[in-house]
Protein backbone atom coordinates (compact mmCIF):
# COMPACT_ATOMS: atom_id res chain seq x y z
CA UNK A 1 0.00 0.00 0.00
CA UNK A 2 1.33 3.45 -0.92
CA UNK A 3 0.12 6.99 -0.38
CA UNK A 4 -0.45 9.60 -3.06
CA UNK A 5 3.15 10.75 -2.77
CA UNK A 6 4.37 7.20 -3.32
CA UNK A 7 5.53 6.77 0.28
CA UNK A 8 4.63 3.76 2.35
CA UNK A 9 2.86 4.34 5.67
CA UNK A 10 5.97 2.98 7.45
CA UNK A 11 8.15 5.50 5.58
CA UNK A 12 5.90 8.34 6.65
CA UNK A 13 6.10 7.13 10.25
CA UNK A 14 9.89 7.16 10.12
CA UNK A 15 9.91 10.68 8.69
CA UNK A 16 7.49 11.91 11.36
CA UNK A 17 9.55 10.30 14.12
CA UNK A 18 12.73 11.89 12.75
CA UNK A 19 11.02 15.29 12.63
CA UNK A 20 9.84 14.94 16.23
CA UNK A 21 13.31 13.93 17.43
CA UNK A 22 14.93 16.87 15.66
CA UNK A 23 12.34 19.24 17.11
CA UNK A 24 12.93 17.86 20.62
CA UNK A 25 16.67 18.34 20.24
CA UNK A 26 16.27 21.89 18.98
CA UNK A 27 14.05 23.15 21.81
CA UNK A 28 16.51 22.60 24.66
CA UNK A 29 19.26 24.32 22.64
CA UNK A 30 17.04 27.37 22.24
CA UNK A 31 16.15 27.34 25.93
CA UNK A 32 19.84 27.11 26.86
CA UNK A 33 20.65 30.06 24.59
CA UNK A 34 17.91 32.11 26.22
CA UNK A 35 19.08 31.12 29.70
CA UNK A 36 22.66 31.98 28.75
CA UNK A 37 21.56 35.38 27.45
CA UNK A 38 19.59 36.10 30.63
CA UNK A 39 22.57 35.04 32.78
CA UNK A 40 24.93 37.27 30.79
CA UNK A 41 22.39 40.07 31.05
CA UNK A 42 22.17 39.61 34.82
CA UNK A 43 25.94 40.01 35.11
CA UNK A 44 25.90 43.14 32.95
CA UNK A 45 22.92 44.51 34.90
CA UNK A 46 24.83 43.98 38.13
CA UNK A 47 27.82 45.83 36.68
CA UNK A 48 26.01 48.70 34.92
CA UNK A 49 22.49 49.15 36.29
CA UNK A 50 22.11 47.88 39.84
CA UNK A 51 23.51 51.06 41.42
CA UNK A 52 20.41 53.01 40.40
CA UNK A 53 17.75 50.46 39.51
CA UNK A 54 18.46 48.14 42.51
CA UNK A 55 18.83 44.37 42.39
CA UNK A 56 15.10 43.83 41.89
CA UNK A 57 14.69 46.58 39.28
CA UNK A 58 12.57 48.72 41.61
CA UNK A 59 14.79 51.81 41.49
CA UNK A 60 14.90 51.76 45.31
CA UNK A 61 18.69 51.94 45.53
CA UNK A 62 19.92 55.11 47.28
CA UNK A 63 21.22 56.55 44.00
CA UNK A 64 18.07 55.46 42.20
CA UNK A 65 15.88 57.24 44.73
CA UNK A 66 17.95 60.40 44.39
CA UNK A 67 17.73 60.29 40.58
CA UNK A 68 14.14 59.00 40.50
CA UNK A 69 15.16 55.93 38.51
CA UNK A 70 12.29 54.08 36.91
CA UNK A 71 10.89 50.82 38.25
CA UNK A 72 11.85 48.34 35.54
CA UNK A 73 9.25 45.88 36.84
CA UNK A 74 6.27 48.11 36.08
CA UNK A 75 3.91 47.26 33.26
CA UNK A 76 4.49 50.55 31.41
CA UNK A 77 8.24 49.90 31.24
CA UNK A 78 7.77 46.22 30.36
CA UNK A 79 5.34 47.19 27.58
CA UNK A 80 7.97 49.27 25.80
CA UNK A 81 9.46 47.80 22.66
CA UNK A 82 12.99 46.44 22.86
CA UNK A 83 14.21 49.15 20.47
CA UNK A 84 12.95 51.88 22.79
CA UNK A 85 14.54 50.34 25.87
CA UNK A 86 17.77 49.68 23.95
CA UNK A 87 17.87 53.35 22.95
CA UNK A 88 17.45 54.38 26.60
CA UNK A 89 20.38 52.14 27.54
CA UNK A 90 22.73 53.21 24.76
CA UNK A 91 21.79 56.89 24.54
CA UNK A 92 20.72 57.52 28.11
CA UNK A 93 17.43 59.03 29.24
CA UNK A 94 16.85 61.90 31.61
CA UNK A 95 19.52 61.61 34.29
CA UNK A 96 20.44 58.09 33.18
CA UNK A 97 23.85 58.15 31.50
CA UNK A 98 24.43 56.61 28.08
CA UNK A 99 26.08 53.20 28.03
CA UNK A 100 27.92 53.61 24.73
CA UNK A 101 30.55 51.00 25.61
CA UNK A 102 28.05 48.12 25.32
CA UNK A 103 27.78 46.04 22.16
CA UNK A 104 24.39 45.38 20.58
CA UNK A 105 24.60 41.81 21.91
CA UNK A 106 25.23 43.06 25.44
CA UNK A 107 22.29 45.47 25.25
CA UNK A 108 20.12 42.58 24.08
CA UNK A 109 21.30 40.47 27.02
CA UNK A 110 20.44 43.25 29.47
CA UNK A 111 17.01 43.51 27.87
CA UNK A 112 16.52 39.76 28.22
CA UNK A 113 17.31 40.09 31.92
CA UNK A 114 15.14 43.19 32.43
CA UNK A 115 12.20 41.31 30.92
CA UNK A 116 12.56 38.70 33.69
CA UNK A 117 12.21 41.44 36.32
CA UNK A 118 8.70 42.21 35.09
CA UNK A 119 7.64 38.59 35.51
CA UNK A 120 8.36 38.67 39.24
CA UNK A 121 5.94 41.48 39.99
Amino acid sequence: MTTQAGKTPAGIGILMTAALVLTALAVPATARADAASVAAGAALYKEKCIGCHAADGSGNAPMGKALKAGDLRKADIQAKKDAELAASITKGKGKMPAQKDLSAAQVSQILDYVRTLGKGK
